[in-house]
């Protein structure tokens, strides 16, 4: 239906701003400088895969670093060298990627899903203890889009049960909790190279943890359990291969000089935009947990239906018109609503060898986390990143702003 709104000038005639140039000279000198070499293994001892770990333990404050062929590599390293069992149960968001989720299956461990904040999009220490079970053998916690969950009280609890915990900070190069960089208050924690994320190597990862121990077994994990370290440990256990090579660890040392400008761009603006926007009836803003600092890898809010008196998708609709390339919510479901999950079709022939083994039957089809299935049906996407100007992100708040003032057309308000 047409609207009288529809038929005003947008608020925006022009394409929202590209992201920054990604990449420039550093990078190539220092993919010269590999190639130079004629060696692009990762193993060399002053080569750029070790230079980049090594820039990454000063920026993270961790003891230990290893690098992965991608995000989701890292993650299932964590979950191997965490020494997930067979039948385990491993606690994770119901907002996220497959990335968080390949290692647990793999690993042939059971997903359970905890509910998140309604207001953050992140798990809580009392959702994850709610889950927990005699089986719970360790929790991913996913710091998504750049905002940290309360980390501490989740490390807290996970401590207190002896359960593993293993960050997810994916979404999330530069975020902090209290000052400290996320990834270093649970046993490991796992970063993405991908191209779209806050630094990009094409695609890569990172896992950093304090424990000697846990580090040994994620490089082997990671390495086909070759033993680089020389720890006596070789192929002791079954590993995949997911190293980086030294042009992707040439790119990511040139990228953490980027970090620092980064985040304090997307976090200068997505603070303004949360002040802005809360004052706006019907709209709501992301929420920072105290002591936290977002690095928003994207931006994303909720809409009061009622209040709006439209429902999401006809406030999307009316975003767009006006020039704004607003999206409907992250993923367009709680991952455990997606057929993989409800048919659990995670093997050939259809037979999940971690339930038979575990003894019991998980039927997702029948799990519910209403605060993530609130979230995911209210919320829009919006895109923001170190390529905007205080003026496009002005943009956003003139036009949600317009959009929710104007009067519902017949048929679209909320009964």
């Amino acid at each position: 239906m047409t609207t009288a709104a529809d038929k005003q000038s947008p608020i925006r005639t022009k394409p929202m701003p590209a992201m920054s140039k990604r990449y420039d000279g550093r990078e190539l000198e220092y993919l010269k400088e590999a190639l130079s070499r004629n060696n692009l293994f990762y193993t060399q001892p002053d080569g750029l895969v070790s230079r980049m770990l090594q820039r990454a333990k000063e920026v993270f404050g961790s003891k230990y670093a290893l690098s992965a062929s991608s995000g989701s590599a890292a993650l299932h390293a964590a979950v191997g060298a965490a020494g997930v069992e067979v039948g385990a149960e491993v606690i994770t968001s119901p907002i996220t990627d497959m990335g968080s989720l390949i290692g647990i299956l793999y690993q042939n461990a059971i997903p359970v899903f905890a509910d998140v904040d309604d207001r953050t999009y992140n798990l809580t220490a009392q959702s994850i203890e709610a889950a927990i079970t005699p089986r719970t053998q360790a929790v991913i916690a996913v710091h998504l889009a750049g905002a940290p969950c309360p980390i501490d009280e989740i490390a807290q609890l996970c401590k207190a049960k002896n359960i593993k915990l293993i960050e997810d900070c994916a979404q999330s190069f530069g975020c902090r909790y209290q000052s400290r960089h996320v990834g270093g208050f649970g046993d490991l924690g796992c970063f993405s190279f991908n191209e779209y994320k806050h630094l990009s190597t094409g695609d890569g990862g990172i896992v950093v943890t304090n424990d000697q121990k846990l580090y040994g077994r994620a490089h082997n994990y990671a390495d086909k359990c070759y033993d680089r370290l020389n720890q006596g440990d070789r192929l002791t256990m079954l590993c995949p291969n997911y190293r980086m090579t030294e042009l992707q660890g040439a790119v990511g040392l040139a990228q953490f000089d980027r970090l620092e400008g980064i985040v304090k761009t997307r976090n200068t603006l997505g603070n303004w935009l949360n002040e802005q926007l809360s004052t706006i009836p019907g709209i709501l803003p992301p929420k920072i947990v105290d002591g936290g600092q977002s690095s928003y890898w994207f931006y994303m809010i909720r809409v009061d239906e009622q209040k709006l008196g439209i429902d999401r998708d006809e406030f999307v609709r009316r975003l767009n018109l006006e020039g704004i390339a607003a999206g409907a919510g992250y993923i367009e479901r709680p991952i455990y609503q997606e057929p993989v999950f409800a048919n659990r079709n995670f093997f050939g022939g259809g037979v999940w060898p971690a339930e038979k083994l575990s003894g019991r039957e998980y039927d997702y089809r029948k799990v519910s986390c209403p605060n993530a299935e609130k979230v995911l049906r209210t919320s829009i996407r919006l895109s923001l990143h170190e390529g905007f100007t205080k003026d496009d992100a002005g943009d956003y708040v003139k036009a949600i702003r317009k959009v929710a003032a104007t009067p519902s057309p017949a048929g679209r308000v909320m009964g």
